[in-house]
């Protein structure tokens, strides 16, 4: 009987400690699989004689392994401005910290099987390779810390920065070319959408500018410096520092919108420009002296906060 009374409590305690287990193990964020979203926007092109910009993602790593793509896929980037993100693809991955994200474009075809798979379409209805191989692969890789957690949702956005990834070519049939692999890198931003806000900007001009586009550069603050952002780098690019950037609209009210800013303090540079009638680009007219407010509050630095939009007015007093 004394026997039977300890079998007893010996399966009841292993039962206890089995259940025990299980739970702890539900309650770990660091067991079992999260679900990531992955997602691609852009920051616009300003070259007037691009029409659209299309890309073919063929696949998404973290930390050099695949989280795999139903088929590849080939974008319209240039659509997906403003705010817009378009869906790459929503897989499983084992909850722990990733460090990196990798986008796979493949440099051979489209997603219809035709070439070039990454190409300008200027408005002549003319189609420029992106890349300088038409095999392969073009992999960019950002360095980034995600933490996936067990059974929890993470949407994690890429932005495609357009005036930073393209160069005009030169000595090249191809008038646009992807710049150098390491400045792609930096072309890329990733981020996680629960830590990102946005500034809603509002422009008016005490001093005409006369400008035919003006577009504004968010800084991580201290980040800015006039000297180097106005020189152009190997690629011809300039302001190519900023975090992101937005065109000015013209209407009742100009205005501007900077979408996917992690929180932190940021600086705004407002640049004017004038449109070649040669060459039909947007050549560097001057960095405008802006007055920015928020809520009547004279402000040089901008606060942005996870999920949260900012109201800043802008209003220029002058050339820098």
């Amino acid at each position: 009987m004394i026997s039977k009374v300890f079998n007893f409590f010996t399966l009841a305690i292993a039962s206890l400690v089995l259940v025990t287990m299980q739970s702890c193990d539900d309650d770990d964020p660091t067991v079992g699989q999260g679900e990531v979203t992955f997602e691609i926007t852009d920051a616009p092109s300003d070259d007037a004689n691009i029409q659209g910009v299309f890309v073919t993602v063929a696949d998404i790593k973290v930390d050099g392994q695949s989280v795999g793509l139903d088929q590849k896929q080939t974008i319209e980037i240039s659509a997906y401005a403003d705010g817009q993100t378009k869906l790459l693809t929503d897989a499983k991955v084992d909850a722990k910290t990733y460090s990196s994200i990798t986008l796979v474009l493949d440099n051979t075809t489209d997603a219809n099987g035709n070439a070039p798979a990454n190409y300008v379409l200027t408005t002549d209805d003319t189609k420029h390779q992106l890349t300088a191989s038409a095999t392969g692969t073009t992999d960019i890789t950002i360095d980034k810390s995600i933490a996936v957690v067990a059974n929890t949702l993470e949407k994690i956005v890429l932005d495609f920065d357009l005036r930073k990834a393209i160069k005009h070519a030169n000595g090249s049939s191809e008038n646009y070319q992807f710049v150098a692999q390491s400045d792609l890198e930096l072309a890329v931003r990733a981020l996680r959408e629960s830590e990102a806000g946005e500034v809603e900007g509002s422009y008016q001009e005490s001093f005409t500018t006369n400008s035919d586009m003006v577009i504004v550069y968010a800084y991580h603050k201290g980040d800015f410096n006039q000297s180097t952002e106005t020189t152009a780098d190997e690629n011809g690019l300039t302001f190519t520092n900023a975090v992101t950037s937005a065109v000015v609209v013209e209407g009742l009210t100009n205005t501007y919108d900077l979408h996917f800013i992690e929180e932190g303090d940021y600086e705004l540079a407002f640049v004017a420009y004038d449109k070649n009638s040669t060459t039909n680009q947007f050549e560097f007219k001057g960095l405008l002296d802006a007055d920015l407010e928020i809520n009547s509050n004279v402000v040089n630095t901008i606060n942005v906060e996870a999920n949260a939009s900012v109201s800043v007015s802008a209003t220029i007093v002058g050339l820098l």
